[in-house]
């Protein structure tokens, strides 16, 4: 990364700080990204890429290849780890901004989305309705409260496992999230989008997800391996889906809640300071203010603007969330479950 310019010596950065007015705008921060924070570095992403589906490939093998249960357990422990580093990865191709050029990009995101289990432009247009409406209500698909009136609505059933995935299994929340909203997609496609380029894209990437599971499951079949693979498959897809849990739980939970801060994507949004091989697994996904602030900003330059973006905010007299990963997950294991007043958006605890 040396070769890119040091942003705290950008000097629209310096001009916008000194300024006396504290009302910062989304505006104001985005100018203090230099146009080349846009531009990934492709060859170092692309490196990235090759070792975590390496990684990937490796545990995979081994877990189907393992003859005790304990060895399976460990290996597929370790590749569904490996899985969600393909996801955060998949997520940032989501966003155009992973690898240049861009059908490189749009090949590596159809991977690993794919082996995420996801039709890959279902997914891309869910995420930029959450991109557009965070904690806005019924209007995110990713948010992690309820309305009262919504949830007593709820089947009881359907209200026991919102309260589980809340609360103290809330590392389990993306699961129930996938099986809630995005496996379903390739099924209501017409009843989400009525773009017929989505609806096609989507078509499209079901067969493409459909034709990648069968050859790769029917290989391990006549390699030997039985029917192993789908079972280790589907393990390492929960673990995946526990850890992305675990950062949904850190990027958004906890923040303003309203329909008024189109413009202060810092108040829905928390960076998360955590180890530096965290940063690798999870492709910089904990520097979500600064994510917020400008999605089309490659994952592996956020932690150069950050430094900036965070100290207009402070100068301004406003919040910027952060903080320590293991720290935030003690506050959410330990925090009670509530639902949200319509009209005040505060917290109400559910009987």
């Amino acid at each position: 990364m040396s070769d890119l310019p040091n942003i705290e010596d950008n000097k629209s950065y310096l001009q916008t700080v000194e300024k006396s007015n504290q009302e910062l705008t989304l505006n104001e921060l985005r100018k203090l990204i230099p146009k080349e924070m846009l531009n990934p570095p492709s060859v170092k992403n692309f490196v990235g890429f090759l070792i975590k589906f390496f990684l990937f490939a490796l545990s995979f093998y081994f877990a189907c290849a393992a003859n005790s249960v304990l060895a399976t357990s460990l290996w597929t422990l370790a590749n569904g780890v490996f899985l969600f580093s393909l996801g955060t990865v998949g997520h940032d191709c989501g966003h155009g901004g992973y690898i240049r050029p861009r059908w490189l990009n749009e090949l590596i995101g159809q991977i690993c989305m794919t082996l995420h289990g996801m039709a890959y432009n279902g997914w891309k247009h869910s995420h930029n309705t959450h991109h557009a409406n965070t904690n806005k209500g019924e209007h995110d698909p990713d948010r992690l409260y309820l309305f009262e009136d919504e949830y007593y609505a709820m089947p009881p059933v359907a209200r026991f496992f919102w309260r589980l995935f809340h609360t103290k299994c809330f590392w389990l929340s993306a699961v129930g999230h996938y099986f809630r909203s995005m496996l379903p997609w390739p099924f209501i496609i017409e009843s989400k989008t009525d773009r017929e380029e989505d609806i096609k894209a989507c078509k499209r990437d079901i067969l493409i997800l459909a034709a990648v599971w069968i050859v790769l499951h029917t290989g391990m079949l006549l390699a030997g391996f039985g029917f192993k693979s789908i079972f280790v498959h589907f393990a390492a897809l929960i673990v995946g889906f526990a850890c992305l849990s675990v950062y949904v739980r850190t990027e958004h939970f906890l923040l303003k809640v309203n329909y008024e801060v189109d413009d202060k994507p810092w108040l829905t949004s928390r960076t998360i300071v955590q180890h530096p091989l965290l940063d690798f697994l999870s492709t910089n996904l904990n520097y979500h203010v600064e994510h917020h602030v400008l999605q089309t900003v490659p994952h592996a330059n956020l932690p150069l603007i950050r430094p900036a973006i965070k100290k207009a905010i402070l100068k301004a007299n406003q919040g910027y969330p952060e903080d320590d990963l293991w720290n935030f997950l003690k506050i959410a294991f330990n925090q009670p479950f509530h639902v949200l007043e319509r009209n005040t958006f505060e917290e109400i605890p559910a009987s």
